[in-house]
């Protein structure tokens, strides 16, 4: 077991000298100094093993300016006179390839390397390395995508069969999105806000939207940050297509980014039709992107929630004109995984003929609808949820009139924090009655899937759902503290802060336990068990991983080890990540569907 994690990272060499000694293994020298050619450094290659390998060392690289082949004895001095002049000599890299019976020629190179600091591989000897190559996919498209796995020395083929089943997983058209999404910040960025970046400063509302180069904790608390929709500042406005866009990355299905176009992030988004390809190619318009409403943001903003009528009940009157009555229903999906989508959802999502979906609805669930179903993610952004809603209902309306099937696939549970209600309202004053299908909310699948009892006998004998986030962003009025209460708050983590400060004035407990559920059922699922007073300082931290919800109370302690939730200003959290298998049962999508038909 690998008791000290490794750090590692993504390596600008450009003009270095790496110096690679011996060629006992010459595909691995090989494969080393091509490696090292493409990444823009000078791979000088000492010592071959035989006059023979030099040969074909030569040979291969014939033509290579970038590399040289040195056939003399390595010396300890070539460290230090091998490299670039800016470094007085010192090469910046060192990879050892000799024969395991040289075992004190390593020894010495690598304590030399220690001495100079410089970073040192010696093939199949940890002892002899400060750091290791790993197994790395290198999009052939230069996209810039790669994709690197180690298991750090337990198993070298198994390293590359995962790197191969994670590549296989990737959509086809991967290398575009990548394309995509890059020329696409980069224009919005310098269009925008060109005043605030340069090569020596980056604004911080940038980096919080994921402009930069850390991408190992970029996942930030600001994503979903409360953006007044009628009320935005000058700077707001100016990060309005930056924003948007750092949403459509985040939440889209992979197969949609490459062929998002800058004229659907442009104010005038309203009189775009542009039809686009999601998970199923022909099947989803990339006009989407948000979900309308609550529990589908659990920890996303709704914005401004009133209801624009936009769509007058007049309207009702043409229906007359419609020789085949369009048909509506509000659909649950659950929290994300397919397995815990209900038969009557699976079957409104086979046989609608519109499907209009909130932008957390997962890419394995937008996945079942047919590829000749219409279908359209709202794209409800922070600074855009009126208009968005507004959108989704002229969608629905309009579909309704033509004579459609038309399904409202809302994420969790359509009443629970979901707008429900008010569209059930909106569609019913237009002569259309929704059916209502309930699904799995969040609120309670999330503490299950976190083994989390929400009520257990001597620990918990109420729940109580909250939301975060009230009618125009407003902190709605939070409740009394009660000892045997689980309590549960969507779409509170954005502003954990004000949060805290509310329950601790209502006389909240600060050492109750509380735990932070995101992507609950979701394969990259994370559980973060805390106390109450540390919420805030965790979640800046650990970041967001949306949709999230906040769950609080002695029940989140009954099922696991009290070793782990012994917390203090030294250990403030303990994180679980990904999905326990035993909660995620195996699905027969075929059987299931003949069962529904």
């Amino acid at each position: 077991m690998i008791q000290n994690v490794p750090l590692i990272a993504s390596l600008n060499c450009e003009d270095e000298v790496h110096l690679l000694v011996g060629s006992r293994s010459l595909n691995v020298t090989l494969s080393r100094a091509a490696g090292i050619v493409a990444s823009g450094a000078y791979a000088k290659i000492v010592s071959p093993s035989s006059a023979e390998d030099a040969e074909k060392l030569r040979k291969r690289f014939a033509g290579e300016s970038r590399v040289s082949v040195i056939q003399k004895p390595f010396e300890l001095q070539d460290l230090a006179t091998q490299g670039r002049a800016l470094v007085l000599g010192v090469v910046d890299r060192v990879f050892v390839n000799v024969g395991q019976e040289e075992a004190l020629l390593m020894q010495e190179i690598y304590q030399q390397c220690i001495k100079l600091r410089i970073p040192i591989n010696t093939s199949q000897r940890p002892e002899f390395s400060t750091f290791s190559p790993v197994s790395t996919y290198t999009d052939p498209a230069k996209s810039g995508l790669q994709i690197a796995v180690t298991t750090n020395g337990q198993g070298c083929l198994l390293a590359n069969r995962i790197k191969r089943e994670i590549v296989s997983s990737l959509p086809a058209n991967i290398s575009q999105a990548v394309i995509n999404m890059g020329a696409l910040r980069d224009r919005i960025i310098n269009e925008d806000n060109s005043n605030l970046v340069s090569s020596y400063y980056l604004n911080k509302d940038l980096q919080d939207l994921g402009y930069g180069f850390d991408e190992d904790n970029w996942d930030s608390h600001r994503l979903n940050k409360l953006v007044h929709e009628f009320a935005m500042t000058e700077s707001e406005k100016k990060l309005k297509r930056t924003r948007w866009l750092s949403q459509i990355m985040q939440y889209y299905p992979l197969t949609q980014l490459a062929n998002i176009s800058i004229e659907q992030l442009a104010d005038n988004y309203m009189s775009d039709k542009t039809q686009l390809s999601p998970a199923k190619p022909e099947a989803i318009d990339s006009t989407a992107g948000s979900q309308a409403g609550h529990d589908t943001n659990r920890d996303g903003l709704r914005g401004d929630e009133d209801v624009s009528d936009s769509v007058q009940p007049s309207q009702a009157n043409r229906l007359a004109e419609v020789s085949v009555k369009g048909r509506i229903s509000l659909v649950g999906s659950g929290p994300g995984s397919v397995s815990m989508l209900t038969v009557g959802a699976l079957h409104q999502i086979k046989t609608a003929d519109l499907i209009l979906a909130d932008k957390l609805v997962p890419e394995t669930v937008l996945a079942l609808i047919p590829e000749k179903t219409e279908t359209f993610i709202a794209r409800k952004f922070p600074g855009n949820a009126e208009r968005a809603q507004q959108e989704l209902l002229e969608k629905g309306l309009a579909g309704l009139q033509q004579g459609k099937k038309v399904v409202r696939l809302k994420q969790g549970d359509p009443y629970i924090f979901g707008r429900g209600g008010e569209e059930f309202l909106f569609f019913s004053q237009h002569g259309f009655v929704p059916q209502v299908l309930p699904g799995l909310s969040s609120a309670l699948t999330a503490t299950v899937v976190a083994k989390i009892p929400a009520t257990q006998r001597d620990v918990a004998d109420q729940v109580l759902i909250c939301t975060g986030t009230g009618r125009k962003g407003a902190l709605p009025e939070t409740p009394e503290f009660v000892e045997s209460r689980t309590t549960v708050f969507l779409m509170a983590l954005h502003r954990s802060e004000l949060l805290l400060e509310a329950l601790l004035k209502r006389g909240w407990d600060p050492e109750v336990p509380a735990a932070i559920i995101e992507r609950a059922s979701c394969p990259d699922q994370r559980i973060t068990r805390t106390l109450l007073k540390y919420v805030p300082e965790v979640v800046a931290e650990i970041g967001s991983r949306p949709p999230g919800l906040l769950v609080v109370g002695k029940a989140i302690g009954a099922l696991v080890d009290q070793r782990f939730l012994e917390f203090d200003d030294n250990r403030k959290h303990y994180i679980e990540e990904g999905i326990d298998g035993s909660s995620e049962p195996s699905i027969n999508l075929e059987e299931l569907l003949q069962a529904c038909t």
